[in-house]
């Protein structure tokens, strides 16, 4: 199984978005995947439901021993599950953190996901790159960094890639860099346009990935309606959703989620 942390040190870099919209892309596609929402703040579950408090999810799971199967909401797309954060009491939010900075309680929920059956599994993780999200970074097989095409925001990512090298020389569960998502991209702006080339400079092609995604009012529409941009306006999505197809399917390879061999039988169209 894959498990697919979406993380940064800065906040505000679209990881909720690319973690909500990459889900719905790869279920989608036909794997079975969990969303999980890792952040105390609860930023997958309040943008996809405003009774987001009201449900189970990873805390529950963790410390309260809930079978997942119970905690893990059904969606609309058959593949997609998503574990919210959970009913966690604000006096428990500092000790839940602290507690999960090493990836020891994560360890057992992990091994729970790969026995249900679940190709890959999505988390969404807090800014920083301390407690719950050192936590799972130590656990999950790859992380995604979501990275905003802005020049204050660079700074912040090397320090990202130093952690993630540090991290692997220490633990041997620790999770692999699959790419770096350039977000919030300005074409139209030289200085959007100078960061994307200084991170395609300074970091191996292969991990940057092809695919990235703009400031679109688009992203914002979907966000506030609760979904994912490929339900927004039915059966007609806005096109920057093909943008999170993309990424998908590059995404694949990245992470080897490899289907069994198909049948290049030629079929015709027409009938």
């Amino acid at each position: 199984m894959i498990t697919l942390a979406i993380s940064s040190l800065k906040g505000g870099v679209g990881k909720t978005t690319c973690a909500i919209n990459l889900a719905f892309s790869l279920a989608k596609r036909g794997w079975k995947t969990l969303l999980v929402d890792a952040d105390p703040q609860g930023s997958i579950s309040m943008s996809l439901s405003p009774e987001a408090k009201e449900y189970s999810g990873l805390y529950e799971v963790v410390n309260h021993s809930m079978p997942l199967e119970d905690a893990a909401l059904k969606t609309k797309l058959e593949p997609l599950r998503i574990l919210m954060t959970g009913k966690m009491p604000i006096g428990e939010i500092s000790k839940w953190t602290g507690s999960l900075h090493d990836g020891t309680l994560l360890r057992p929920f992990f091994e729970e996901v790969e026995a249900a059956g679940y190709d890959i599994a999505i988390i969404d993780t807090p800014s920083g790159l301390h407690g719950p999200t050192e936590g799972i970074l130590r656990n999950a097989t790859h992380v995604l960094v979501p990275q905003q095409c802005e020049p204050l925001a660079l700074r912040s990512l090397m320090l990202t890639v130093d952690f993630l090298d540090q991290l692997s020389t220490e633990d041997e569960h620790a999770c692999s860099l699959a790419g770096v998502i350039l977000t919030m991209a300005n074409p139209d702006l030289p200085e959007s346009r100078q960061v994307a080339d200084e991170i395609r400079r300074i970091l191996p092609p292969e991990l940057v990935c092809q695919a990235f995604f703009p400031r679109d009012p688009e992203i914002i529409n979907a966000s506030m309606r609760g979904m994912p941009l490929g339900f927004l306006r039915g059966d007609a999505p806005p096109a920057v959703s093909i943008l999170f197809d993309q990424l998908a399917a590059e995404l694949e390879g990245k992470l080897g989620l490899i289907k069994p061999e198909q049948s290049d039988e030629y079929i015709s169209l027409v009938v």
